[in-house]
């Protein structure tokens, strides 16, 4: 299939959308959804819908198809969607290697940030840099927190402000961030110059924006 196309957006609510009733909040979160039910029957790998936990933003929405006129139409469906009420403040545009063996499903909690790294880790031999990702990724997998977590590698280059955004499935938070803790010690760490914002959702009903 060669490389899929990633998108994350994250929408923030307008004021304006507290104020309307629920019955008009419910109207708009059902266009949101069709756009998003389409997408996955049209083919996308990923059309995933979560409540944001980050300050700044109330939705992220995931986007993995083939094509990036694909990515593009279901981006538009959801501005059409929200109108005055949303704004997308940040998006990760991204291309992914699709290997599979991944659980389609997805699991409860999604995390996503974009990565940068300094000039002098490109000039390190290809051996050694291989050698320092494959201790990282090693004490990812054997970390006793790490229960199920699905990681994605994506790469941004040329195409975002970031050279790569890395995405995860989990189904604890708080499984997440002792590995994540333990991870800070990996020799890779030495030539990361960049690693945020951090978008962190839940996948629920969307019932929280109708309180």
């Amino acid at each position: 299939m060669g490389l899929l196309i990633s998108n994350v957006l994250g929408y923030g609510l307008s004021w304006e959308w507290w104020e309307l009733d629920r019955r008009e909040r419910e109207g708009i979160l059902s266009e949101v959804s069709a756009v998003t039910s389409h997408a996955k029957s049209s083919g996308f790998l990923k059309a995933e819908t979560y409540e944001s936990l980050r300050y700044d933003c109330n939705l992220i929405f995931w986007l993995l198809a083939g094509e990036p006129k694909e990515v593009m139409s279901v981006k538009a469906g959801l501005d059409k969607s929200f109108g005055k009420y949303a704004t997308a403040r940040y998006g990760f545009l991204s291309a992914y290697e699709n290997k599979g063996g991944k659980d389609t499903k997805g699991k409860d909690y999604f995390v996503a940030y974009p990565i940068s790294k300094s000039p002098e880790w490109y000039l390190l031999d290809r051996g050694d840099r291989m050698g320092i990702m494959a201790e990282h990724t090693n004490m990812a997998i054997t970390d006793p927190n790490n229960k199920g977590i699905n990681s994605y590698t994506t790469m941004s280059f040329g195409i975002d402000d970031n050279e790569f955004v890395v995405l995860y499935e989990l189904d604890s938070i708080q499984d997440w961030v002792l590995v994540t803790q333990n991870l800070r010690s990996a020799k890779a760490r030495r030539w990361i110059t960049n690693e945020k914002p951090i978008l962190v959702g839940h996948k629920s009903s969307m019932e929280i924006l109708l309180i």
